[in-house]
């Protein structure tokens, strides 16, 4: 797969969100309650915030985001500033599945250009399944965002 790749400064971001950790793939059963706690009132893509993961075991602990300018009530989810970062970003267009060889693109990037890879990382669901409809896999769309050092 080709991959463009930019760096870019993304801006601070309120966020209604909460925490997980566990199986990675397993955090969209519990997302929909951020959406519910902001009666679904969103201003950008939602997204996951991995603090850490274990890719053997997808083992992970993340902030599951959604950007509002709501104040959630109930199931426990918080607010929060996610602060502006400097990126390597890269789009991915398919399935969940192949997100692999967009993370293996950044690893060379950074390799290749002397960079430094600095979690948490973001996975942005720009074109996502919906709470009630899965959608069609290939024209999901994710931006995966990865803090920089050393440029």
């Amino acid at each position: 797969m080709q991959y463009q790749i930019e760096i870019r400064e993304t801006p601070p971001v309120r966020v209604a969100y909460m925490k997980y950790k566990g199986i990675a793939t397993e955090a969209n059963r519990v997302f929909p309650n951020v959406f519910k706690s902001i009666r679904g009132k969103v201003n950008g893509a939602p997204f996951f915030s991995y603090l850490s993961m274990n890719p053997e075991t997808k083992q992970g602990e993340m902030e599951l985001c959604v950007p509002t300018a709501e104040n959630p009530v109930g199931n426990g989810i918080e607010v929060k500033e996610m602060p502006r970062i400097k990126a390597i970003c890269v789009t991915h267009i398919g399935s969940y599945e192949t997100l692999s060889f967009a993370y293996a693109a950044i690893d060379k990037y950074a390799a290749d250009n002397g960079l430094l890879l600095t979690p948490p990382f973001r996975e942005v669901f720009i074109k996502a399944p919906g709470i009630f409809l899965k959608g069609n896999p290939d024209k999901y769309i994710t931006e995966i965002q990865f803090p920089i050092k050393g440029e």
